[in-house]
């Protein structure tokens, strides 16, 4: 039986369990991302290519509701590393972080220098992982009919991971596109019933 445009896309606490793992191929350059969904975290890494190639690891801790509790990113290239802990807890967050060397691109120290400055009920995007997307549509209870929603954001930029308070707005465009605008150019991104990103122009697709 097909599902009704309500079922699709309704909010979700954890993947599938029948899913093991998802991989994407970038489609701008070399690269590609590897997660492994279980009940109560997610784990994942990536390697991208290009003139400052990098790989990065991260863990995210997500409660019931669908939120990011915890997060842990470790990105690292030739001759440096940088690590970063994220952490909500009693409505406000903590940031600590870890570094040596020195990254061949020019780019901000990672973390923030005040954490207040983070909303406590903010959604994490990290970087442009399609798996952070994910994250998003299932702690914002986006559904066929929600229409625009707009929320607070905690964007972590790889492979700075310098961190950044922000504003976004979900739109689900029918039932399997999602387009997102606020403080990063806008992008948009194909969907399947679960809410997983499967293609966004220009940069991901789907492989499992």
């Amino acid at each position: 039986m097909t599902p009704s445009s309500t079922d699709l896309l309704a909010p979700r606490t954890a993947a599938p369990a029948q899913v093991t793992h998802l991989a994407w191929q970038r489609t701008d350059t070399v690269g590609t991302e590897l997660v492994f969904p279980s009940a109560g975290s997610v784990e994942g890494s990536s390697v991208v290519a290009g003139p400052h190639p990098y790989a990065s690891q991260w863990r995210a801790e997500i409660d019931e509701a669908g939120t990011v509790q915890r997060l842990t990113v470790t990105c690292s290239g030739a001759g440096w590393r940088r690590t970063l802990h994220l952490s909500r807890q009693d409505d406000q967050w903590s940031c600590r972080t870890e570094e040596s060397g020195t990254p061949s691109a020019d780019g901000p120290p990672p973390g923030i220098d005040d954490p207040l400055r983070l909303g406590p009920d903010a959604v994490i995007r990290l970087g442009d992982s399609p798996a952070s997307v994910g994250w998003a549509v299932r702690r914002l209870g986006l559904g066929a009919d929600s229409g625009p929603v707009t929320a607070p954001t905690v964007r972590v930029q790889l492979p700075s991971l310098a961190v950044l308070p922000g504003v976004s707005t979900f739109q689900l465009l029918g039932t399997h596109r999602l387009r997102v605008t606020g403080d990063d150019p806008a992008c948009t991104y194909e969907l399947d019933d679960a809410g997983t990103v499967t293609y966004q122009p220009g940069r991901y697709r789907l492989v499992r």
